[in-house]
């Protein structure tokens, strides 16, 4: 049954922000960057205002919030916060940190690209240079999605068998300060689909101190590291059931939760996406179509734990895909592309892959030209 929900127009930080108050997390540690301060600003004025009971931390850099999160994180209570661009650089200790130990920490990045020269748009720099720092990525494409997604990264990250953090990811500005319509439930139903937290994996007691994060020998280390592994495996399956749980509680989904997939199930030319260019795709296959060309999507809403099944089965299916990577991985390709094509060469897929980098620095990418790649795609 899915439950009754309030419409209201709100910017893509708003939505962030909102999932965030109904999680009603107990520390919130702030540090202002474009484009992802709103979201802060959003939630200062909720605990200002009695809307939520939370130790708001305003510190002196995205370090310290990060460092203030962990705190809280090991005292064993639901933490938040968010950051963007070069903010997520001067953190980049702390992410590490985070991610390799397993502190279930929710913080949206708002993508933003990376300096010299300095730019406030979007590309997705930032956070693809995390991508081996242990949390689990979520691209997201409209401010529904945004709030959708928070909402779900909390009770994803904070499963047991899961304890790892969360980075729900939104482009600057394209999502982040647009108006659009999201469907709000009652906080008190969104609260009670992600539960409280109770029951962390680490919670330090003063009545039983005990060391952690101390110097560590090459056998626990590996160990530590294997047992990262093995639960980004099973966050794939998490992802997928509290997306299904999701959808049947509040009647939205995308894909299965790891993919997003869009028109027909096979076509003569696949575009694969990440993030907003995924909604552009799906308007170029629609327009693509009515001029009889055989087009269809797959967009990766989960980067990590990547999809690797998902990708395999939808690419057994198809003749060609076309990778839109809107990052660089300098001195190779876009790293959504590299990773398709590595996967499916692993598991002996012959399905062609080529792929284009679009969108960096902000640079805009309608979906006239992504009609202009797939007719070019197709013709080869």
């Amino acid at each position: 049954m899915v439950v009754k929900q309030e419409t209201k127009s709100m910017t893509g930080n708003d939505a962030a922000s909102y999932a965030a108050l109904f999680a009603k997390p107990e520390v919130i540690a702030a540090y202002p960057i474009t484009p992802q301060t709103t979201i802060v600003e959003n939630l200062s004025r909720f605990v200002d205002e009695g809307k939520l009971e939370a130790e708001f931390i305003i510190v002196e850099s995205e370090h310290s919030a990060l460092a203030a999160c962990m705190g809280a994180a090991w005292s064993g209570v639901r933490t938040f916060t968010a950051t963007s661009s070069q903010g997520l650089l001067y953190m980049s200790e702390n992410v590490f940190w985070t991610g390799y130990g397993r502190l279930p920490i929710i913080m949206p990045v708002v993508n933003r690209c990376l300096a010299p020269g300095w730019n406030i748009w979007p590309d997705f720099q930032d956070s693809m240079a995390f991508r081996d720092a242990g949390w689990i990525q979520m691209y997201t494409k409209n401010n529904q999605e945004v709030f959708d997604t928070t909402l779900q990264a909390f009770k994803i990250s904070e499963s047991k068998d899961i304890a790892l953090p969360s980075m729900p990811c939104l482009d600057g500005f394209v999502i982040s300060h647009t108006t659009g319509q999201v469907d709000l439930p009652d906080p008190e139903d969104a609260f009670e689909f992600i539960g409280p937290y109770d029951d962390p994996i680490i919670e330090l007691d003063v009545e039983n101190p005990w060391a952690y994060g101390s110097m560590t020998g090459p056998d626990q280390y590996s160990k530590n590291r294997r047992d990262l592994m093995v639960a980004m495996e099973r966050a794939k399956k998490k992802i997928v059931d509290v997306h299904k749980e999701f959808e049947e509680r509040f009647g939205r989904s995308y894909g299965n939760g790891l993919v997003e997939p869009y028109g027909d199930d096979e076509a003569d030319l696949t575009l694969v996406t990440l993030g907003t260019i995924g909604d552009e795709a799906h308007e170029a296959i629609d327009r693509l179509k009515v001029e009889g060309h055989s087009v269809n999507a797959l967009r990766v809403r989960t980067f990590r734990p990547f999809p690797v099944e998902d990708i395999v089965e939808f690419a057994k299916k198809n003749h060609k895909l076309v990778v839109i990577d809107r990052a660089a991985s300098f001195g190779h390709e876009g790293p959504l592309r590299i990773e398709v094509e590595a996967v499916l060469k692993r598991h002996n897929v012959d399905t062609s892959v080529s792929g284009k980098i679009m969108g960096l620095g902000g640079e805009d990418v309608p979906y006239s030209a992504i009609i202009d790649l797939a007719k070019k795609e197709l013709k080869e």
